[in-house]
C-alpha cells in the first residue's frame, strides 16, 4: 500500500512540476531572414500558420513548419495560437479538404533545431519554437508589438 501512495505521490508532484514549467514556457514566432516585418498580430499568425493566409505582404509565399503533436511546441501552439485541441485542428483539416479548401497542413519536422534550420534555410518560412530556443539563426517576430519576455507578450 505505501508502494501505491509513494508512485502515485511522485506522480503528482511529477504533473506539477511540468504544469508550473509549461505556464512559464513562450512560444517565439521565428521567420527566415529574408522576411521584412518585425511584428505580426496574433489572428495573423493563426491564418499563416492554418494555411489560410498564403501571402507575406511583399508576395512572397507563406511556407509554414511547425514540430511533432508530442513536443512542448506544438502543445503551446495548439494552446495560445490555434485555441483547439489537436482532434480539433485535425478536423479542421478535414474539413477543409472535404469542402475543397485549397489549404495544407504545415510541414512537419522532428524538433525545435530541425525547424529553426528549415526556417533558416527556407524564404517565407514560418513556425513556432520554444523563446529559449530562439538563436540569432532566424529572425524573431514580435506578436501584436510584443516580443517575448516582455509582460504583454500573449504566446505563453
Amino acid at each position: 500500500m505505501k508502494a501505491v501512495v509513494l508512485i502515485v505521490s511522485a506522480l503528482f508532484v511529477g504533473s506539477c512540476v511540468c504544469s508550473a514549467e509549461n505556464e512559464s514556457a513562450e512560444l517565439a514566432v521565428v521567420v527566415n531572414k529574408s522576411i521584412s516585418l518585425e511584428t505580426l498580430s496574433a489572428s495573423d499568425l493563426r491564418l499563416m500558420i492554418l494555411g489560410e493566409k498564403s501571402k507575406w505582404p511583399d508576395g512572397k509565399p507563406v511556407i509554414a513548419v511547425e514540430t511533432s503533436p508530442e513536443s512542448a511546441e506544438k502543445a503551446l501552439q495548439l494552446k495560445t495560437v490555434f485555441k483547439m485541441s489537436d482532434a480539433a485542428l485535425k478536423r479542421y483539416y478535414m474539413q477543409a479538404a472535404f469542402t475543397g479548401k485549397d489549404i495544407a497542413p504545415p510541414k512537419e519536422v522532428a524538433s525545435a533545431a530541425a525547424l529553426k534550420q528549415f526556417v533558416a534555410h527556407t524564404p517565407g518560412a514560418i513556425g513556432c519554437i520554444l523563446a529559449s530556443d530562439a538563436d540569432d539563426s532566424v529572425k524573431v517576430l514580435k506578436v501584436d508589438g510584443a516580443a517575448p519576455g516582455e509582460p504583454s507578450y500573449k504566446l505563453r
